[in-house]
């Protein structure tokens, strides 16, 4: 069974599955790890006792929300243990990707994510109309 873990900073994981909900529906397997937060004070126990609840054959995809920052080094520590996985820079569109994804593998899903997720990520330019609208 494939788990799905947002951990952040704060509240932004709590706000991102809830957003998640909202758009996809309730999805099981999927949790919010609020670090530094009355919920979560120890975010290296909470996320030990995670990773050792794993049966055999089970995976985790620990989704952090900023490169280098100590969410992210703390589940980083566990990047080599067999069916974790670590992604950092969360973001919805990548949330909602690996949530509704099917590729064959988590490995193949976490890549083909990424590569949605950098694609959406831009600057929308103004418009080239330079005519104003009245209101």
């Amino acid at each position: 069974m494939r788990r799905i873990v947002l951990a952040s900073h704060g509240r932004l994981a709590e706000g991102m599955l809830d957003s998640l909900g909202m758009i996809a529906g309730c999805q099981e397997g999927v949790q919010a790890l609020c670090a530094y937060t009355d919920d979560v004070p120890d975010l290296k126990a909470a996320l030990g006792e995670l990773v050792g609840g794993l049966a055999e054959g089970d995976e985790l995809v620990i989704v952090t929300d900023v490169l280098g920052g100590s969410v992210n080094n703390e589940a980083s520590q566990f990047r080599d243990v067999p069916g974790v996985y670590v992604v950092t820079g969360m973001n919805l569109g990548f949330v909602l990707s690996l949530v509704l994804g099917d590729a064959p593998t988590t490995a193949q899903l976490i890549e083909e994510c990424l590569v949605t997720a950098r694609s959406q990520l831009m600057r929308v330019a103004p418009s080239e109309d330079e005519e104003e609208d009245d209101f």
